[in-house]
């Protein structure tokens, strides 16, 4: 497989997206491989947080205060506990993934068994990006830290004082800043998972190795790079906002047949008494958990299709410089329409007149016996001698 510029690898990363999700289309196969660009999407990523502390206690007793802490820490462990194992899930489908569109493969069990070791080499390279983001952002936090502390005085005039020496176009610039940091570790990441996760998933490579991949990739191509993670970033925030209207109108349209439903119920039993209400209170509830449902579903369809396409993407533009990739792909990709069947003749051509039968041909008489070959003559005996 050649090397495709950015822009080049789009086209074959849509059309890999459709092959893997719809050719062929069933329900099933569908929505399966969707919530796997779901999960690995949204749960691959460690954004587990604790609640948050509460303004409301004053003039509680110390009993109430200490069991609404003891909850919430509760809460917190649980939701640390939830927020891990969500993160392993998703960050193993994150490989298993890649193997899916890598190869077309639509059986999620044999991928999700023999990406289990890989899996932890993985999370230690996002653990250990992690760290690094939360140490560069403590030293670029220290200067604002300082800045702050020199010029807090009381909390009443906190604002007034920190922000007293600076203008309206320093603070902007202040936030832009904050803004292209963040924007800066979000492209980081994106290297890492377009670059780095195929060398686990296809070579069970160490982490050491891994980086030493990008790096290299990095610096023999930085103008490529740094053009495909800007598209990348582009057109998967452009998917993303018409995916999320999309959902909306699919969503509001949906509600005609519930309201349809509920109304006809609602006229048909809000004058039966203690039963009619029983009944439109249990038709609601089920209504509301059958329309969640169908929410979950849309969303994991839609913005599935969307996370299937960022992995094609990113798995098109490695493959002409990964060679096992590029192999893989060329391999899994089918042949267009008109290389795997010979052409058919137009529907417009005339109808061609059909040829008039042959006559046979006249009996051909029987070919005659073969004659014996005549021997040839012997040769006579020479004449004797009359000297003898």
């Amino acid at each position: 497989m050649r090397p495709l510029s950015a822009t080049e690898a789009i086209s074959p990363a849509i059309e890999r997206a459709r092959d893997v999700l719809t050719r062929p289309f069933r329900w099933q196969t569908f929505l399966k491989l969707t919530a796997v660009a779901f999960f690995a999407e949204i749960g691959g990523s460690f954004n587990t947080s604790f609640p948050g502390r509460s303004h409301g206690a004053t003039g509680l007793s110390p009993a109430v205060v200490a069991f609404f802490v003891a909850f919430a820490v509760l809460i917190g462990v649980v939701a640390l506990i939830l927020g891990l194992i969500l993160f392993y899930i998703g960050s193993r489908l994150q490989l298993v993934l890649v193997e899916v569109v890598a190869t077309r493969q639509s059986w999620i069990s044999p991928v999700w068994r023999r990406v289990g070791p890989s899996t932890w080499r993985w999370i230690g390279l996002k653990i250990l990006y992690f760290l690094a983001v939360i140490a560069l952002v403590v030293l670029l936090a220290i200067p604002f830290v300082l800045y702050f502390g020199l010029h807090f005085h009381d909390l009443g005039n906190f604002f007034h004082g920190a922000f007293a020496g600076l203008h309206i176009f320093t603070i902007v610039l202040m936030v832009l800043g904050a803004i292209a940091v963040l924007m800066v570790f979000a492209a980081v990441y994106m290297l890492l998972r377009a670059f780095a996760l195929p060398s686990f998933v296809f070579e069970d490579v160490t982490i050491s190795e891994s980086l030493r991949r990008v790096r290299n990739l990095v610096a023999a191509e930085p103008g490529q790079i740094a053009l495909f993670l800007l598209l990348k970033m582009l057109l998967v925030f452009v998917f993303a906002i018409a995916a999320e209207i999309g959902i909306f109108f699919i969503l509001l349209l949906s509600l005609i047949p519930f309201a349809i439903v509920g109304g006809i119920l609602w006229f048909a039993l809000h004058s039966a008494g203690a039963v009619g209400t029983a009944i439109l209170i249990a038709a609601a509830v089920v209504g509301g958990l059958f329309f969640i449902v169908w929410i979950f579903l849309v969303c994991i369809a839609i913005l599935g299709s969307v996370y299937t396409f960022s992995q094609a993407y990113s798995l098109y533009f490695l493959g002409g410089r990964y060679p096992l990739l590029g192999d893989l792909l060329d391999r899994s990709t089918p042949l267009p329409w008109y290389a795997q069947a010979p052409h058919a003749p137009p529907a417009t051509l005339p109808p061609q007149p059909a040829p008039e039968p042959q006559q046979p041909a006249p009996p051909q008489p029987a070919p005659e016996p073969p004659q014996p070959e005549p021997e040839p003559p012997q040769p006579e005996p020479p004449a004797p001698d009359p000297a003898v």
